[in-house]
């Protein structure tokens, strides 16, 4: 049997960015202007899909290079 790989979500690693940079999502909205709802919904609640475009936007945000 193969070893199991874990997968990372992509949205644990910018929660995870944030605390390193003790930034909170409001932080992230106003350097993002992506809506709030729309980022608590994807990265606390992930009841909605992080998108490349808005990714895109955070890693920029963020000095980040995550990847979907």
């Amino acid at each position: 049997m193969p070893p199991k790989t874990k997968t990372i979500d992509v949205r644990d690693q910018i929660n995870e960015r944030l605390v390193e940079l003790e930034r909170n999502l409001s932080w992230l909205q106003r350097k993002t202007e992506i809506p709030y709802g729309s980022l608590y919904s994807i990265l606390k609640q992930k009841v909605m899909d992080l998108n490349e475009d808005h990714l895109v936007i955070i890693n920029t945000a963020l000095e980040t290079d995550f990847t979907l």
